[in-house]
C-alpha cells in the first residue's frame, strides 16, 4: 500500500503562504482545476496528503477522446472498441462507437501537473472555519477555495460516512498479464447489487468487483473472480465511490469531483467528470481573478452548473436501483437487445454526452512547468 509522504521531522515546517487559490486534493478533479487556472496570474496552490499521482484511487480508465483532450495521452495503456458482457445466461459483445483507454495513474497525474502554473505541498486538510482552511501543517487562508477531497467533504458542513450513505463500494486487484477484452460481469453470484470487471492495461489487468449497496463486503468475490479468471489476487486498492449528486457550492467553498458526487450512477465512472466539472469550476475561477465576475456570483453559477446536470444523474440512478430488481431470466433477452450497433451507438453517444469531451475545448501541448521524471 502507498505510504503517506506528508514532511516529518526536520522537513515538517509549517505551511504558512499567501495565495489567490486553494485546490485541496491533486487528482483528477484538483488537477483539472489548477491546469484551467494556468496563465492566470493567480497565486494557485494545491496541497494533497500524498504526492502527485502517489495514490492511485480508480481502476484508471475513461473515453480516450478525454484522455487526448486533456494532453494525456502518453498515460494511455491500452485502447478498446468493444465491450464484453457477461451473465450467467448469455455473453454479449458491443461495438462502441468511442474508444475507451486504461491509463496510468503516475503518468496521467504528473502530465497533467506539467500543464499547470500552481505550486505543490504535503499536507493533510481536516477542515475549514470560513475560508481558513486547517492542515497538519498549519492554517491555509485564501479568498477562493476548492475541495477536491473526495467523497468524506471534508470542507463541507454534511459529510457523511459509510454504510449509511449514498456510496458504493469497490475493490480490485492487480495481477501482472495481458488481455484484449474490456470485460464486465453482471452476476449475482459474485455481487448481488452491482457488477464486476477486468480491464487490461498492457502488463496487469485491473479485477474487481463494485457493489451499490455498501453494506455488502467485495474483497472474497474480488478474490473469487480472479481466481476464476486464473489471476493472483494481489495489489489491492478500493474506495468508496459516491453515487448521489450533491452541492457543488457551499459557503465560500467549490466542490468538485467526489466532494459534489461528480461519479456517474450504475457505471461508477468518475474520472472524466472530475475533469469537466474541475474545468468548469477553473473557469468560473478565472472569471473571478480577471475581474469579470465577483466570487459570490462565481460560486452561484458553479453550483447551477453541476444541478443542472442533477436529471442525467438521477436517470442512472434509477437504472442503477431497477438493475438489481430485474428477475436474471429478462436480463439475458434485454441484453441481446441492447448489443444491437444502432442502439449502443445511440445509447453510448448519448452517455459520453454527460460530460463531452469538446468541453474541454483543444489539448494543450507546451508544459506550464519544466518536466519532472514520470513513473512508469
Amino acid at each position: 500500500m502507498p505510504q503517506r509522504r506528508t514532511k516529518r521531522g526536520s522537513e515538517r515546517t509549517p505551511l504558512a503562504r499567501d495565495c489567490d487559490v486553494l485546490i485541496c486534493g491533486a487528482s483528477f478533479a484538483g488537477l483539472a482545476v489548477a491546469r484551467e487556472l494556468a496563465g492566470s496570474g493567480a497565486r494557485a496552490l494545491i496541497v494533497d496528503r500524498y504526492e502527485i499521482g502517489e495514490r492511485q484511487t480508480s481502476a484508471c480508465a475513461a473515453p480516450t477522446e478525454w484522455i487526448s483532450a486533456m494532453g494525456t495521452e502518453a498515460s494511455i495503456k491500452q485502447t478498446f472498441r468493444d465491450l464484453v458482457i457477461h451473465t450467467p445466461q448469455v455473453t454479449t459483445r458491443m461495438h462502441l462507437p468511442w474508444t475507451f483507454s486504461t491509463f496510468d495513474y503516475p503518468t496521467l497525474c504528473e502530465l497533467l501537473f506539467q500543464q499547470c502554473d500552481a505550486d505543490f505541498e504535503t499536507a493533510k486538510v481536516d477542515g475549514r472555519t470560513g475560508t481558513t482552511v486547517h492542515t497538519d501543517r498549519g492554517d491555509l487562508e485564501a479568498p477562493l477555495v476548492v475541495d477536491c477531497l473526495g467523497w468524506r467533504r471534508v470542507l463541507g458542513s454534511d459529510g457523511y460516512q459509510p454504510t449509511d450513505a449514498p456510496l458504493s463500494r469497490g475493490l480490485e486487484v492487480h495481477p501482472g498479464g495481458a488481455s484484449d477484452h474490456l470485460e464486465i460481469w453482471i452476476d449475482r453470484g459474485y455481487v448481488p447489487a452491482g457488477y464486476s470487471w477486468s480491464f487490461p492495461a498492457r502488463d496487469e489487468v485491473r479485477v474487481g468487483v463494485g457493489s451499490f449497496d455498501p453494506r455488502f463486503a467485495v474483497k472474497e468475490p474480488t478474490v473469487r473472480l480472479a481466481r476464476d479468471l486464473h489471476r493472483d489476487a494481489v495489489r489491492y486498492q478500493g474506495n468508496w465511490i459516491p453515487h448521489k449528486l450533491r452541492k457543488a457550492a457551499e459557503d465560500e467553498v467549490f466542490f468538485v469531483g467526489d466532494s459534489a458526487g461528480h461519479c456517474l450512477p450504475l457505471t461508477a465512472e468518475g474520472i472524466r467528470t472530475a475533469f469537466y466539472f474541475g474545468i468548469a469550476c477553473g473557469r468560473e475561477l478565472r472569471a473571478v481573478l480577471s475581474e469579470t465576475k465577483p466570487g459570490d456570483e462565481a460560486l452561484r453559477d458553479y453550483g447551477a452548473f453541476s444541478a443542472a446536470h442533477r436529471w442525467k444523474f438521477e436517470s442512472l440512478l434509477r437504472v442503477q436501483r431497477l438493475i438489481p430488481r430485474l428477475p436474471p431470466r429478462l436480463l439475458a433477452p434485454a441484453l441481446r437487445g441492447m448489443a444491437s450497433d444502432r442502439f449502443v451507438r445511440w445509447a453510448f453517444d448519448h452517455y459520453l454526452r454527460i460530460a463531452p469531451p469538446d468541453f474541454a475545448g483543444a489539448p494543450r501541448r507546451g508544459n506550464t512547468r519544466p518536466a519532472e521524471p514520470i513513473a512508469a
